[in-house]
């Protein structure tokens, strides 16, 4: 148990270092790089890895590590902010929907259900077409179709934590639902949130990937690390670490969310810290 704890801080520690890391980047990446990311030099167009660029330049003779460096920002904006939206949405329609009754749940369920259906690249084609290719749009799309994710689950810890014997107790005091759910339903039903916000994060990096890679990425001269890769496509045989470095960059960070989801679902669940101890 002591080194199962160990290695816990152990990982714990490289997940805080790599956020630290990842932050600084997105707040300050000129001090990681001396190139400035949309810069244009003819002379430098597609150069191969190199002691002055390491990941080699890009069609426009940009350096390519700088590119990434300055796309970090836009990229967490929208990765969190997809989340922030799913949470917002999905955490109150969920307390009252597994709280409510059978008609509101009906209603809240159907509407969740309804979005799940709704296929992503139509969705998305709708939004861009109507709105434009904005972070922000990305960020609406994405965390609009993350919000079934989290009133579903919230719907289900609180349709069975109302039934506890504490939440009970509560009611029979006479505490009126909104403090019940905000002071006894709510903090119980955290650690599944915790665990679940990362991975949407990840989920977020990889959509906007994917969104960038048909067309519906943000406009330039924004950037984020799926523009990157999709603007790399015509390269992959004259310039392969053009679009190598973008596309393992999009997978480590994505792999380290879905990493940190885990052990936030490890740390918040007791029964599985004892099978694993």
């Amino acid at each position: 148990m002591i080194a199962r704890l160990r290695s816990l801080g152990l990982a714990r520690a490289v997940l805080l270092a790599a956020a630290v890391l990842l932050v600084a980047i997105a707040v300050a990446p000129q001090l990681f790089t001396p190139y400035n990311p949309t810069a244009i030099d003819a002379t430098q167009i597609l150069q191969a890895p190199s002691w002055e660029h390491p990941f080699g330049t890009d069609d426009a003779g940009a350096d390519v590590l700088a590119r990434i460096l300055y796309a970090t920002r836009l990229e967490l904006i929208i990765a969190i902010g997809s989340v922030l939206v799913a949470l917002v949405l999905g955490i109150p329609t969920g307390l009252l929907a597994g709280y409510a009754g059978r008609l509101l749940d009906g209603i809240l369920s159907s509407v969740s259900a309804a979005t799940l259906a709704f296929p992503l690249i139509l969705f998305a084609i709708l939004i861009v077409a109507s709105f434009g290719t904005t972070s922000t749009t990305l960020v609406g799309i994405i965390g609009f179709l993350f919000f079934p994710r989290v009133f579903q689950l919230v719907r289900g810890q609180t349709l069975a934590l109302r039934e506890r014997e504490f939440v009970v107790a509560v009611r029979v005091t006479g505490i009126g639902p909104l403090r019940t759910l905000g002071r006894h339903i709510l903090p119980n039903a955290a650690g599944p949130i915790f665990t679940l916000a990362p991975q949407l994060a990840a989920e977020a990096i990889l959509i906007e990937t994917g969104l960038s890679y048909l067309g519906l990425g943000v406009s330039l001269p924004d950037a984020t690390w799926g523009t990157i890769l999709e603007s790399s496509k015509d390269y992959y045989v004259t310039s392969p670490a053009y679009a190598v470095v973008a596309g393992l960059t999009i997978t480590l960070v994505a792999a380290l969310l879905m990493w940190a989801g885990d052990l936030a679902a490890e740390w918040s669940n007791p029964l599985r810290r004892r099978r694993t101890a």
